[in-house]
């Protein structure tokens, strides 16, 4: 939720961006030997072509046009490769064909289903992670690997995110089943129980009601956490989730792992340890957000369309473990879990990252400490998780079951991440505008998620006093009843 789509896949070329290093990527066609999973995305691509219109994430294939994409691919080993495909299809029809040599695996895809309204002018429809039919066969050293699409006789549209190749022989070391990691997951039961509860983007950008807005270090000195608190208690909402940092690296706590990355943007007072005590005096949990490209510097998009990155995965991953070490360590069982932002970003700029590691630097200090690394509306790529992220900004379909059946998040606890706002933080002068939805329709939407053991966190603006406008307290008021009876 960081950054727009528009800004992120500007330049696409039909597989959604990757991410990907300068040095390793940019400078030579080559994907890395296969001897774990490699992910293929558009701007890996040493061909294109076709009629394929190329408009941000999609590839668009009307009444039999065609589409084609092409990478080398070096294999140390010669053998035989599953594949995994991220895509979004509208209609039935579309054929897809990946081709190495005379090895080749042939497929029809099928209209991917979830819970996004699929909106054929906005960001949102339903990818699904499939793995397809066959197995390709590559020989030691380089490997053309390409990727033909044709159209049914129908307009429709099928969206690409990225095809993976993972070699047969040691997939299950490569991939650990979610059956094997969900026995290491947190259990997600209180947050089941706690039905519902609210976000605040509360950042450096945020605006106060009237009045010249405070530079940040201000404002967190002069945060009534107690009045905080008591409005919080007076929404009913069962948790909180709050921004640790957004655009800017701010940490509004003195945690010296953060200020030895990020100089200067920590603060003297620890306002995270006084709202996770104001509010766990009122039975509330509290709930981190962190952008994982903003805290490790990731870097901003060079010439090429690709992100300059500013360190190796390994000290990616090292700053994550210092800092959630820490933070953890610091706020224990007064921190009762995470959701970090970027990570369909960070993964495909760090295809190796140890995500294993940074999930269980999320436990230190409490080891039932839910987290989620948000993929956005692509798939989950990493079994390491306790719930999905659920970012939906407005109200879509509610949840039928509480493990996610399809969709970008199958398999994980089902959580549904709205926003009063059109954007996520109140960065404009004035006062905030009334909720993008009516009472009534948000009532109807958590009441069938809760039916179903399904979680809605709603992001409410907030002002720099840490108040919120009259017209989102009245929501909350008439929410809380609906659902707590009380």
């Amino acid at each position: 939720m960081l950054t727009g789509a528009a800004s992120v896949f500007s330049a696409d070329t039909g597989f959604a961006r990757s991410l990907q290093s300068p040095v390793s990527r940019q400078s030579n066609p080559l994907v890395r030997g296969l001897t774990q999973d490699t992910r293929l995305y558009g701007s890996t691509a040493v061909e294109i072509g076709g009629k394929a219109k190329l408009d941000g994430l999609k590839i668009s294939v009307d009444c039999c046009d065609s589409s084609s994409m092409k990478w080398n691919v070096t294999v140390p080993e010669e053998g035989e490769f599953d594949l995994f495909l991220s895509c979004a299809v509208s209609v039935p029809g579309f054929k897809l064909e990946i081709r190495s040599g005379s090895s080749s695996v042939k497929v029809e895809l099928r209209v991917t289903e979830g819970i996004y309204q699929q909106t054929e002018g906005g960001w949102y429809f339903n990818f699904e992670r499939i793995r397809l039919d066959g197995k390709l066969h590559l020989t030691r050293g380089v490997n053309p690997v390409s990727v033909q699409v044709s159209g049914p006789e129908q307009s429709g549209v099928v969206r690409f995110r990225c095809l993976e190749i993972l070699p047969v022989s040691g997939s299950a070391a490569i991939s650990p089943s979610e059956e094997s990691v969900r026995a290491h997951r947190a259990n997600p039961d209180w947050f089941v129980r706690a039905s519902y509860g609210v976000m605040f983007h509360w950042t450096d950008f945020t605006q106060p009601r009237e009045g010249e807005k405070k530079p940040y270090k201000d404002a967190v000195e002069a945060f009534d956490v107690k009045a905080f608190a008591n409005m919080v208690e007076e929404m009913g909402a069962g948790y909180v989730v709050f921004t640790l940092n957004h655009a800017h690296p701010h940490c509004a706590a003195p945690i010296q792992s953060w200020e030895a990355i990020h100089p200067g943007w920590t603060t003297r007072r620890d306002l995270i340890g006084d709202l996770a005590d104001a509010l766990a005096a009122r039975s509330i949990r509290f709930l981190l957000y962190i952008n994982s490209p903003v805290l490790t510097k990731l870097g901003n998009i060079g010439p090429t369309g690709l992100y300059q990155l500013t360190f190796s995965e390994e000290q990616f991953a090292e700053i994550h473990r210092d800092v959630l070490s820490e933070i953890g360590a610091c706020y224990g069982k007064r921190l009762a879990g995470y959701w970090f932002d970027s990570w369909y970003q960070s993964l495909a700029a760090y295809p190796d990252v140890p995500i294993d590691a940074v999930y269980r630097a999320c436990k230190v200090g409490n080891s039932e400490r839910i987290t989620c690394f948000n993929f956005w509306i692509f798939p989950v790529l990493t079994p390491y998780q306790d719930y999905w992220a659920g970012e939906l900004n407005s109200l879509h379909n509610p949840f039928t079951s509480r493990y996610i059946q399809h969709g970008a998040g199958k398999g994980f606890q089902a959580h549904a991440l709205l926003s009063t706002l059109e954007s996520w933080v109140h960065g404009k002068p004035g006062p905030i505008p009334a909720p993008q939805f009516s009472a009534e329709d948000l009532i109807a939407y958590v009441r069938t998620n809760v039916e179903h053991q399904a979680v809605t966190t709603i992001n409410i603006g907030i002002y720099q006093d840490g108040t919120v406008e009259q017209s989102s307290m009245d929501m909350m008021r008439q929410l809380r009843p609906a659902i707590r009876g009380k």
